[in-house]
């Protein structure tokens, strides 16, 4: 028998329950029932689910389930200088995953439902609407990966663990209305999260830093789709990254227009978290 491919994402791991947790390895604080009580879980359920999924982010060390990694004493030193952007990184982190890990497929689940929706522009979050996202979803993987709709696991709660990230972005893309969600893009995104977004594009296509990559439609959609951004939203979140990180001015980012090839935008060297904030 074939083992059927797991898309899920978990719902126990919230930016709430990562904050705690951040907090309390940053200060080497490693009691593990009162963390479970901090973060309102058991503690089995701590283990067993919310450190193996943040083991997948890379922010905390396998072999020592109270040691932050590199990439976790970022968003460490995020939630504690700039909490508003943590949702945002851990957002980027699931979703950019599976680009340089192709074994990482939550995170193309990740991506695909944030694709579908950035494509719906605005919606109700209905239960027949998620039904419609979850069946895009597993007939995508299909082709993706080459298996019957049958073999792969991916369901409504599956979308439920997606939208808890979601609704940690600042500015907001999903909103309350009465006892229903719905879903809009944003028109703005702050200039070290669209930056991170922009390395991401250059590392994927292997592109040279401080060379200008040209915003071709396609490149435009993947960035806007990344951030949730509406593409009528971009020139101000590139005016926000050039006056914040202004090239011409001892910064790395720059961007403009050049006649016959259009819009352009130009990252000087791969970035460091710490210069950012």
């Amino acid at each position: 028998m074939t083992k059927r491919l797991t898309l899920h994402l978990q719902q126990n791991t919230t930016l709430e329950r990562v904050a705690v947790i951040l907090e309390n390895f940053s200060i080497q604080k490693t009691d593990i029932d009162q963390l479970a009580v901090l973060c309102q879980l058991g503690a089995t359920v701590l283990q067993k689910n919310v450190f193996p999924f943040l083991r997948n982010l890379s922010i905390i060390e396998k072999k020592n389930s109270s040691g932050l990694t590199p990439q976790g004493k970022i968003a460490a030193n995020i939630q504690q200088s700039n909490p508003e952007l943590l949702g945002d990184f851990l957002h980027l982190v699931i979703y950019q995953l599976h680009l340089f890990d192709p074994d990482k497929r939550f995170s193309w689940a990740y991506a695909t439902v944030v694709q579908q929706l950035w494509l719906r522009k605005e919606v109700v979050l209905s239960s027949t609407e998620r039904k419609s996202i979850v069946t895009e979803v597993i007939e995508k993987a299909a082709i993706n990966f080459e298996l019957p709709t049958s073999e792969i696991a991916f369901s409504d709660s599956s979308i439920a663990g997606v939208l808890n990230w979601l609704r940690s972005l600042s500015p907001c893309v999903i909103k309350s209305e009465g006892k229903s969600e719905y879903f809009s893009r944003r028109y703005f995104c702050a200039a070290p999260i669209f930056l991170i977004a922009v390395d991401a594009i250059y590392k994927q296509k292997q592109r040279t830093y401080g060379t200008k990559l040209f915003l071709r439609e396609d490149i435009k959609d993947v960035i806007c789709q990344m951030l949730l951004l509406d593409p009528s939203g971009l020139d101000g979140t590139l005016d926000n990254a050039k006056c914040t990180y202004d090239y011409d001015q001892g910064g790395f980012f720059d961007w403009g227009y050049e006649g016959g090839y259009g819009q352009w935008i130009m990252l000087a060297n791969s970035l460091d978290w710490s210069e950012l904030i």
